[in-house]
C-alpha cells in the first residue's frame, strides 16, 4: 500500500485545523509546534506587539507560549481572544462616545484579568490568601461598579434678625429728699443659618491609579506574574485601538509585575496617534517593543533551505499528531521531516521545494496547497505527490482563496502590476518606495497575501539615499503567464525535463528588479497606467 492510499492517513490529513483556534486537544497543539528560535525571543517579561500576517501562525504561538510559560512557577497565563471583547452595539452605534465604546471594552479585560488572577491564587495560595481575595473583590468592583462623586450642587444662607425693647419708670424717695428716675433699654438678636446641597454622581469611569494598586498588591502578595496575551487585535475597529491602546498603557504597563503580550496584522493596526496634548495609545519601540515579525522567519527566497526544512517539519508533525502513537514510523519509517518528504513527494529537490515555494512563507497556504495536492493525488491513483500536482493545487488554492475575495479596486490594482512586472518584465519582483509603504491599496494588497514582503530598507546605489522594499508577486499569479513566451525566467536550476521547465517560479535576480519601481500613479492611475514606470531597457541595468 502506498502513503497516498493509506486510509490512515487520509483521515489524519483531513482532521488537520487549518485554524488554532480550531483545535480543542491541547496536546496535538503543542506537538504540531516548530520552533524556529522564535519562542526564546518571545518568551521574556517584555511588553511586546508580535506582527504577521493571516495564517503565520500567531494563534499557534500564543497557544504554545502559553503551555509553556505555563510550566514556570508563579505564572499566570491569561489569554483573551479580542474577537470576543464587547458588543455589536459598542462597535457600531455612531451615537456612542469613543471613550465609552473603548472603556466598555477595557473592562472585559479586566474582567479576564480578574477571572484568570483568581483562577490562580485559589490554585496556588500563599499565605496572604485572604488579603489577595479581598483585594480581587476591590478590582471586581473597581471593574463593574461605576465610580461614585459628591459633589455640592448648592449653598443656600438665611440671616436672621430678632429685637425686643424695655421701658421702666419709678419714683424714689429718699431721706434727704425726693428724685424721680426712668429707665429705657433695646435687645437685639441676630443669627446665621448656612443650607448646603450635596449630590452624589456615578461616573463611568475607571481609576487607573486604583487598578494599578490593587493589581500590583494582587501579584505582590499572591506571589504571581500574570501574562496577558491579547491575540487578533487587528479584529478590533481601527478608531476604538489607539484609545484601548491608552487605557492599556495606563492600565497595565505601568506594572512590573504584569507582561503584555500583543499578536496583530500590521498592516491592520493602529497603536497611536498624535493628539492635541501629546500621544494618545501605544508606541510600539517606545512603550512597547516589536517583539518580532513571523513574515520575517518564513520568507523563502532568503534563506530556502531553511524554510523548506521548517515547512517539511510542520507537516510532519500535523500529520503525526492525527495518527495514532507511532504509526508513520512503525509503518513507514517516518520520524522526521526530511523523511516525510522522501517518503510523500517525488523528489525532494523539486517537488517539495516547489510547495515550500508556493506556500509564499503562510503556514495556513502551506497546509491548504499541501491538503489540495495530496487527495488531487490520491484521485489520480500516484503513489506520491509530484510537481505538477503541487501546481495544481497552487493554482485552485489561489483562485478560491485569494483571487475570489479582493475587492474590484484591489483587484484592478493586481493586475496592473502583473501585467507590468511579468508580462512586460518577465519578472516577479519590484521595489517600492519607503514612502509608498502605508498606501491603503498597497496594504490591502499585502493583506490578501497577492504580493509579499521580501526585504526592507533595500539600498539602490544609482539613487543614494533612496530606500525600497522589494516585494514579490504572489505564486498565484504566474498561472496564466506558464507555458507562454511571457513566463518568468530566472534561475532554472532545478527544471527536471522540458515539460516541467515551463512550472520554474524563478528566484529573482536583483539586477532586473533595480529599476521595476513602483509609484503612486500605478496604485492610483490617471490616465496612463504605465506611465510612470521606467522603461524597459533600463531594467536590465546591471
Amino acid at each position: 500500500m502506498t502513503v497516498i492510499g493509506d486510509l490512515e492517513i487520509q483521515k489524519a490529513i483531513a482532521s488537520i485545523k487549518q485554524r488554532s483556534e480550531k483545535q480543542r486537544d491541547l496536546q496535538k497543539l503543542i506537538d504540531s509546534f516548530v520552533d524556529l528560535g522564535i519562542i526564546p525571543q518571545i518568551a521574556s517579561e517584555n511588553n511586546q506587539v508580535v506582527y504577521g500576517r493571516r495564517g503565520t501562525g500567531k494563534t499557534h504561538l500564543f497557544g504554545y507560549l502559553a503551555s509553556e510559560l505555563k510550566d514556570r512557577p508563579n505564572v499566570a497565563v491569561i489569554s483573551v481572544d479580542c474577537r470576543t471583547l464587547g458588543s455589536s452595539r459598542q462597535f457600531s452605534d455612531p451615537n456612542l462616545a469613543i471613550e465609552a465604546r473603548c472603556l466598555a471594552l477595557f473592562r472585559d479585560i479586566l474582567a479576564e484579568v480578574h477571572d484568570g488572577l483568581l483562577e490562580y491564587v485559589v490554585e496556588h495560595p500563599t499565605q496572604y490568601a485572604n488579603e489577595v481575595l479581598a483585594a480581587l473583590s476591590d478590582l471586581e468592583r473597581s471593574t463593574l461598579e461605576p465610580v461614585a462623586d459628591r459633589r455640592t450642587s448648592a449653598i443656600e444662607t438665611t440671616a436672621a434678625t430678632s429685637t425686643g425693647s424695655s421701658k421702666s419708670a419709678g419714683i424714689k424717695l429718699e431721706a434727704t429728699g425726693q428724685g424721680a428716675n426712668l429707665n429705657a433699654s433695646t435687645q437685639s438678636d441676630r443669627s446665621l443659618t448656612t443650607k448646603t446641597t450635596e449630590s452624589v454622581a456615578y461616573s463611568d469611569k475607571v481609576v487607573f491609579p486604583n487598578i494599578n494598586r490593587i493589581l500590583q498588591d494582587i501579584c505582590k502578595r499572591g506571589d504571581v506574574l500574570p501574562y496577558l496575551l491579547l491575540d487578533e487585535w487587528s479584529s478590533l475597529p481601527l478608531d476604538i485601538q489607539p484609545y484601548l491602546a491608552e487605557f492599556l498603557k495606563r492600565g497595565f504597563l505601568p506594572l512590573n509585575l504584569l507582561t503584555v503580550k500583543i499578536a496583530s496584522l500590521e498592516v491592520r493596526s493602529n497603536f497611536s496617534f498624535a493628539g492635541p496634548n501629546g500621544i494618545v495609545g501605544i508606541e510600539p519601540g517606545a512603550d512597547m517593543a516589536t517583539g518580532l515579525d513571523l513574515d520575517d522567519h518564513y520568507v523563502y527566497d532568503r534563506n530556502p533551505d531553511r524554510v523548506a526544512k521548517a515547512f517539511a517539519n510542520i507537516l510532519f508533525k500535523h500529520i503525526q499528531s492525527e495518527l495514532p502513537d507511532g504509526y508513520l514510523y512503525e509503518t513507514y519509517g517516518v520520524d522526521n521531516g526530511d523523511k516525510f518528504v522522501k517518503t510523500f513527494f517525488t523528489n525532494s529537490t523539486t517537488a517539495f521545494h516547489e510547495l515550500a515555494r508556493a506556500a509564499e512563507g503562510v503556514v495556513r497556504d502551506l497546509l491548504n496547497i499541501f491538503m489540495h495536492a495530496f487527495f488531487a493525488s490520491q484521485r489520480k491513483d500516484q503513489a506520491k505527490i509530484d510537481k505538477r500536482t503541487i501546481i495544481e493545487a497552487a493554482q485552485q488554492w489561489f483562485e478560491q482563496d485569494k483571487a475570489r475575495e479582493l475587492a474590484p479596486a484591489v483587484n484592478d490594482a493586481l493586475q496592473r502590476i502583473v501585467r507590468e512586472v511579468i508580462g512586460n518584465r518577465s519578472s516577479r519582483s519590484f521595489l517600492v518606495p519607503r514612502e509608498l509603504e502605508k498606501d491603503d491599496l498597497l496594504q490591502s494588497l499585502f493583506d490578501a497575501r497577492v504580493i509579499h514582503l521580501v526585504k526592507r530598507g533595500y539600498a539602490d546605489k544609482d539613487n543614494p539615499g533612496v530606500r525600497y522594499n522589494i516585494y514579490t508577486l504572489d505564486y498565484g499569479t504566474y498561472v496564466d503567464y506558464l507555458g507562454t513566451s511571457k513566463a518568468p525566467t530566472g534561475f532554472e536550476e532545478e527544471a527536471e525535463a522540458s515539460v516541467e521547465a515551463g512550472f520554474i517560479v524563478p528566484f529573482d535576480d536583483k539586477r532586473k528588479i533595480r529599476r521595476i519601481i513602483l509609484t503612486k500613479d500605478v496604485l492610483h492611475p490617471t490616465g496612463n497606467m504605465f506611465a510612470s514606470w521606467p522603461a524597459k531597457e533600463q531594467s536590465e541595468a546591471p
